[in-house]
């Protein structure tokens, strides 16, 4: 029987078949650093949403944030076009929402094409600037300035626009952008500010530039809140089957979103979100993002090592499992909400009660290989905070978070390279791509190859300390945490022994 042939999402193949999809004379009006799931199930959604109620009026350029980036090609072959579809419940209902999103214009490799990326600064409209680099991407990085190629940081990348956009409009008070970085760090805007502002001074530019960074140009300070797994794989023929093309982009996520910025008055009417009934709100960020990022992104972190190692796939199996559910219970409940502040603390339980059902949302595949990219950043941001407020608070430290980051040590246990690839193997035999910044995980790889090769319980306390002393990656020695070394090395040698569903029988 001859298979069927289902044309490629394009404008082209749309027009064929009598779906209009004209976007009118919109000018390019956001630069998003980031083309991934989460930029374009949120972010760009957004804006989607918010040209439909014809309230904005502004497409989007997608620029590729790291040289390994696979998603700018295929944006181009589908003419910035791709398929979001919402799945969860909504008070208890089922609901499933799709809609193909237009409003991203082109994307742009700036490693091959930086006078593109250029040419886009040098435009009056671009107003705006989102990212998500990861936590990884808020990081300094010493890097020389060439104006003819990407730098390869975000903060770098984001200077040299700036600056080239500086000298292209002379400098002029109303040429600056609006920066919205998406990245989960604490007071994300200003971190940003102070790394490009920290470029600027390494490249030596001039302090005309500074000043017109400072005044002309708004960094605020987001929070973002949306679980957006991505393609679903193993459902392409079905998808193919009710859209009537192939969308290499399609992109499932949670009904649920929040987004929360801190900006100046007046940025509501320039970013008018409210309109479509959008959950955004103009607001003060620090009690959202002590309950989001303590009690949703951190217990994603942690099943992240931890239930894949077990032998989940996914969020939703790690929850379904009883061993792993009781242990992301006692994570949640018992340890990182006695670390909240007060009055974030009073709302803990129905915010609790809330993301796991989230988590246990029967429609999304929230796989825990995509929740694992740049953990060790995702560690310093999300869990480590918890473990020092929990000790501060009783005087002991938090099992399961310290169960947690001796979890990620066994994670990054690198079985095997292949080119500039490196890979873990866990308990079942599973092979998965470790993706994380290469230098850490070579020197982690390094680690525990001297951990093979001595094939002792010393060597392994040892290989323990050094890790907990990688200031390089903590931003601190975590040897000085009392008795963490002791309780790390405890749990480590029973991994190591017993397995880590063993081990988790044994948490104390």
């Amino acid at each position: 029987m001859e298979q069927k042939q289902v044309p490629g999402l394009s404008r082209g193949a749309l027009q064929a078949s009598g779906v209009s999809v004209e976007l009118g004379e919109f000018p390019e009006r956001v630069l998003q650093i980031g083309e991934g799931n989460f930029m374009r199930g949120f972010i760009d959604w957004m804006l989607y949403s918010m040209n439909r109620r014809g309230c904005f009026h502004g497409r989007s350029v997608a620029i590729q944030p790291t040289p390994r980036g696979k998603v700018v090609p295929k944006l181009n072959r589908q003419d910035g076009l791709f398929t979001l579809v919402q799945r969860g419940l909504e008070k208890g209902e089922a609901v499933e929402r799709v809609e193909r999103i237009d409003v991203i214009s082109r994307g742009i490799n700036p490693y091959e094409n930086w006078q593109e990326v250029l040419q886009v600064a040098e435009s009056r409209d671009i107003r705006f600037v989102f990212s998500n680099t990861t936590e990884a991407g808020l990081q300094w990085s010493e890097e020389a300035y060439d104006p003819l190629t990407a730098p390869l940081s975000y903060p770098g990348k984001l200077v040299a626009l700036l600056y080239h956009r500086f000298l292209h409009f002379s400098g002029a008070a109303d040429a600056g952008w609006i920066l919205l970085p998406c990245e989960l760090v604490e007071k994300n805007g200003e971190v940003l500010q102070e790394l490009c502002e920290r470029a600027a001074k390494h490249w030596g530019l001039p302090s005309a530039f500074f000043t017109w960074m400072k005044e002309a140009c708004v960094f605020c300070n987001t929070l973002v809140d949306r679980i957006v797994t991505g393609y679903p794989h193993g459902e392409e023929n079905v998808w193919e089957d009710r859209l009537g093309y192939r969308d290499e982009l399609l992109t499932v996520s949670e009904p649920y979103h929040l987004f929360v910025i801190e900006g100046p008055e007046g940025l509501a009417e320039e970013l008018p979100f409210q309109q479509p009934d959008l959950r955004v709100y103009f607001d003060r960020i620090d009690a959202y993002r002590e309950r989001k990022v303590k009690l949703l992104n951190a217990p994603h972190t942690l099943l992240a090592s931890v239930a894949y190692l077990a032998g989940a796939d996914t969020v939703r199996e790690a929850v379904d499992d009883p061993k792993l559910r009781a242990y992301l219970l006692r994570a949640m409940q018992e340890e990182i909400k006695e670390s909240l502040a007060p009055e974030v603390q009073a709302v803990a339980d129905a915010y609790i009660e809330d993301v796991l059902q989230r988590f246990s949302n029967p429609y999304l595949q929230h796989r825990l290989l995509d929740i694992s990219l740049n953990g060790l950043s995702k560690l310093v941001t999300r869990v480590l905070p918890s473990m020092h407020a929990y000790q501060k608070a009783k005087g002991a430290l938090p099992q399961a978070l310290v169960f947690g980051l001796v979890a990620s040590f066994f994670f990054y246990r690198v079985a095997r390279m292949e080119g500039e690839s490196l890979y873990g193997v866990r308990e079942d035999g599973t092979e998965y791509e470790i993706r994380d910044q290469a230098e850490h995980v070579h020197a982690i790889g390094e680690l525990w190859k001297q951990v093979r090769e001595n094939s002792t319980t010393a060597s392994l306390a040892l290989a323990v300390e050094s890790y907990l002393g990688m200031a390089s990656i903590w931003g601190e020695d975590l040897n000085e945490v009392a008795d963490l070394t002791a309780q790390a090395t405890r749990y480590a040698e029973e991994i190591a022994q017993h397995g880590i569903r063993q081990a988790l029988r044994n948490l104390g």
